[in-house]
């Protein structure tokens, strides 16, 4: 084997070569060190001519030791090809990362280009003095995401965020010192639901239930799988499909949690809302019209693992299930007493929708 060369990719390399026509040959190898300490190789057969290097945690010069091993075992002498690879996605990554303040805790939006599977290592001095702890590890290889940890006071605390990649490198640390804005949950003991004439939410009946609007604020918000307390509408209503519902208060909303419906072939596949319009109104027309209605926004449902539809793992079900998926609302949105919800997307194609449940975060109106 002849002709080395090498070409560089992001956080990696490429080693090209010529090989021999010697019948004995069995494999070409490349062994190296991602970092001091840390050996990992690869192994190119017979029939190829090009080896791949990767898990490097810099763009400095890596040494790459060159190999061939023949039937019987033996190793030929070595060579050495030094690869500086291009910029890794980890480090990428980080140069764009935001860390900021957000209702209740504090929130990491990243940009990552490559789709790279990454962990985003949130964590917080509890004392101001050193004492850092994780807070939460979120894995994602989306392009675009936005993800956040919730629970903390409205008070000056020091928050941190670093990458990891696959290889277990690390990005360098974001530190920051963040105050929380103030948010309580809204209590759902006087939820009920508002029919408009022009709504086209009515409920599936179905194993002996009717599956009905009430279950989005019962407090099942882990208990939306198979068996669970689900808000199901009939396949006849279609999609777009819009329902509305009374809080009994006005409140100025910070954000809410969509818990999606969990058990098996549910999350992100057939009736789970993908894209979804929210409307507020404190006086709302009762014929249905949308002139006492104001948009709020539109908002995706985010899957973290970026798998193609009909496949998840155990951080999508953690995310949407379990923790229930965040939705921030736009700052400066005015109190609101009722909510229409327009499902215009689903994960997958079929003409009905579900929801486990609601949970919505802010403050009551000061008139309330």
């Amino acid at each position: 084997w002849s002709d080395i060369k090498s070409g560089r990719l992001p956080g990696g390399a490429y080693i090209t070569y010529t090989i021999p026509d010697d019948k004995n040959l069995l494999y070409i190898k490349a062994t190296y060190e991602i970092r001091p300490g840390v050996k990992h190789e690869t192994k190119g057969s017979y029939f190829g001519d090009t080896l791949f290097v990767e898990g490097f945690g810099n763009t400095e010069s890596h040494p790459v030791t060159i190999t061939s091993v023949g039937r019987n075992g033996k190793v030929s002498e070595s060579r050495v090809v030094n690869v500086t690879p291009l910029t890794p996605p980890l480090i990428s990554t980080f140069e764009k990362l935001h860390l900021q303040e957000t209702f209740g805790g504090a929130a990491i939006k990243f940009t990552n280009p490559a789709k790279a599977n990454l962990a985003y290592v949130l964590l917080s001095d509890s004392t101001g003095n050193g004492n850092w702890y994780t807070v939460n590890t979120y894995y994602s290889k989306a392009e675009i995401g936005a993800i956040s940890a919730r629970g903390f006071d409205a008070v000056k605390t020091r928050f941190a965020v670093y990458i990891r990649d696959r290889w277990d490198n690390k990005s360098d640390t974001l530190i920051k010192d963040l105050v929380p804005l103030f948010e309580s949950a809204v209590p759902k003991s006087k939820f009920k639901e508002l029919k408009l004439p022009n709504d086209n939410a009515g409920p599936h009946t179905f194993s002996g239930r009717t599956w009905v609007m009430t279950y989005l604020w019962d407090g099942g918000d882990d208990n939306g799988g198979n068996n669970g307390n689900v808000f199901h509408t009939a396949p006849s209503q279609g999609i777009p499909s819009t329902f509305t519902f009374d809080m009994g208060a006005s409140y100025t909303l910070s954000r809410f949690k969509f818990y999606h419906r969990g058990g098996n072939g549910n999350i992100y596949t057939r009736g789970d809302p993908k894209i979804f319009k929210v409307w507020g109104s404190n006086n709302p027309s009762l014929d249905g019209s949308w002139a006492s209605w104001d948009s709020i926004g539109t908002f995706t449902s985010f899957k973290p693992s970026g798998l193609p539809v009909g496949q998840y793992n155990a951080d999508d079900t953690k995310f949407a299930v379990d923790e229930g998926e965040n939705f921030d609302m736009p700052i400066g949105t005015p109190p609101y007493r009722y909510l229409r919800f327009t499902v215009a997307e689903l994960w997958g194609p079929v003409s009905y929708f579900y929801i486990a449940e609601f949970s919505f975060y802010g403050s009551p109106a000061e008139t309330d």
